[in-house]
């Protein structure tokens, strides 16, 4: 044992410690590297958690957004379906007027069919009395009239030399 600055030192402490000093070294940088890489294990953590929560929070976001998607669709579907059944209806209108309407059409046709058939029968029974009574059956708007005289022509002026230029020739009344 030795004194050293005020000390007592034992040198076979001191020289054991000294082949260990490389050793303790290497013990001290290792500490130093555990600290760095706890560090650096601490930031990835961080970083991890960080892109977690942003993951957690886009599918957050796109599940509402699905959601709201799901009750467009929905609506969409809903809103077809409405229109489809007002569309048939207002064709079924269409149809059930347009149905009235050619009802009524056939009515009045058959209407005047009845008409014209009372009108052609009291005709019928018309020309069945006046043929039985022995009268003429045509009206007598149309009866014979009597012949009329013929009309001259051109050979028949050079036998005439009477006439006056400008004046015609009489003719009989009918």
């Amino acid at each position: 044992m030795m004194m050293k600055y005020g000390r007592l030192v034992d040198l076979e402490a001191l020289q054991t410690l000294s082949g260990n000093r490389t050793l303790e070294e290497l013990k001290q940088e290792k500490l130093l590297r555990e600290a760095a890489y706890a560090k650096e294990i601490k930031q990835w953590d961080a970083k991890v958690e960080e892109a977690h929560q942003a993951l957690m929070e886009v599918t957050k976001a796109n599940t509402e957004r699905l959601l709201s998607m799901k009750n467009l669709i929905d609506q969409k579907r809903e809103l077809e379906h409405k229109l489809n059944t007002r569309q048939k209806k207002m064709g079924r209108q269409f149809q059930d007027y347009r149905r009235r309407v050619d009802q009524e059409e056939i009515q009045r046709l058959q209407e005047l069919v009845k008409t014209q058939s009372q009108q052609a029968e009291l005709l019928r029974r018309e020309i069945s009395l006046l043929s039985r009574k022995g009268g003429n059956i045509l009206p007598p708007s149309q009866a014979l009239l009597p012949p009329i005289a013929p009309v001259p022509t051109p050979t028949d002026n050079a036998h005439t030399s009477k006439r006056r230029p400008g004046h015609p020739s009489k003719q009989l009344k009918p």
